[in-house]
């Protein structure tokens, strides 16, 4: 019995080693007082919340600064931390629970937030699940089986959204992550709003490019707008021909033609718009290697796209015929 527990002791300490280990990635890293200052709010204030054993995974400093993996009262959790955008991590809280009232599997569970007596900085505490993304699943073969279960959770988060009344604008493949259970859910409500009453968040009506350009850099923003079902079929549309998962696409297109959310570009984002793409093009003219002309080729596309109001794609998706569907 004592090595037994010995042995399990000896294995805890090796996996609580190794989560130390356990580098932070480090997307555009933070300042070390800002990392700091976070350290210890989330060890004063995250502790009082219910966090427990928290360590940072991911430092972003583009619209969020920090985020922390831990425990939320004895759940696996993820703590999103921002003081760039504030206001939208009290959004994520607000549009998650208002999408989970409808449906508790549509997204990740938004557990608890915080903000600061000034509001200059706030974090939000979500349910983590353990994965995989759809974008790891849609990297491999997918069988007739899966197929359909992915489609039919893309069809039952667009049925949520429609009755919440939410866009949520920020749907990328990396978006939809697996629960416990083998069901997709959102994550990353930050700059979902409501389509009856839109009012943009603050961080996007101050960075031009951030809006028009990263964030709406799926296709459906070459409409100037978005257009939540018809991004998730753009993922599934091809993943099998098979009748039931035609049908089943067949019915997320109908839902797709009805769930645009058009918006028009900002006053002097055409003119910005136009400037961005003459510097693209002069980039990709001293570019050297392939793969940078590729990228800037791939952006110079997209900006061209806004610019003419450009629906070609969405076109392609929305309206082709089901026997073009297969892989």
């Amino acid at each position: 019995m004592d090595t037994c527990l010995r042995n399990a002791a000896s294995a805890i300490i090796s996996v609580m080693q190794t989560m130390e280990e356990k580098p932070v990635l480090k997307h555009n890293p933070l300042p070390r007082r800002k990392r700091a200052a976070w350290d210890a709010i989330i060890a004063t204030e995250g502790v009082k919340m219910g966090l427990d054993g928290c360590r940072a995974f991911l430092e972003n400093k583009i619209v969020n600064d920090i985020f922390y993996e831990g425990l939320y009262k004895g759940r696996p959790c993820v703590v999103k931390c921002s003081s760039r955008a504030p206001v939208s991590i009290k959004n994520e809280y607000d549009m998650s629970r208002r999408l989970a009232a409808v449906d508790p599997r549509a997204c990740a569970e938004a557990l608890d937030l915080w903000t600061a007596p000034d509001g200059r900085r706030a974090f939000v505490v979500l349910r983590r699940l353990p994965g995989p993304s759809l974008t790891d699943i849609l990297s491999r073969d997918v069988g007739e089986n899966e197929a359909v279960a992915i489609i039919e959770d893309m069809i039952r988060i667009a049925e949520a959204l429609k009755k919440s009344g939410i866009v949520w604008r920020d749907i990328i493949s990396d978006n939809f992550i697996r629960d416990d259970e083998g069901h997709f859910r959102l994550i990353d409500a930050q700059f979902a709003v409501d389509r009856a009453d839109f009012r943009e968040i603050p961080f996007l009506r101050s960075h031009w490019a951030y809006r028009t350009i990263v964030f709406a850099k799926h296709p459906m923003m070459a409409g100037r707008g978005w257009n939540d079902a018809a991004m998730m079929l753009f993922f599934v549309w091809k993943l099998s021909a098979s009748p039931r998962a035609v049908e089943l696409c067949e019915r997320l297109r109908g839902m797709a033609k009805e769930s645009a959310f058009p918006v028009e570009l900002a006053a002097g984002d055409e003119r910005r718009l136009k400037w961005t793409l003459l510097r693209l093009r002069a980039a990709r003219a001293l570019a050297l290697s392939k793969s940078r002309k590729a990228r800037l080729d791939s952006r110079i596309a997209h900006v061209r796209m806004i610019l003419k109001n450009d629906h070609s794609l969405w076109d392609e998706v929305l309206f082709a015929p089901p026997r073009e569907r297969k892989k």
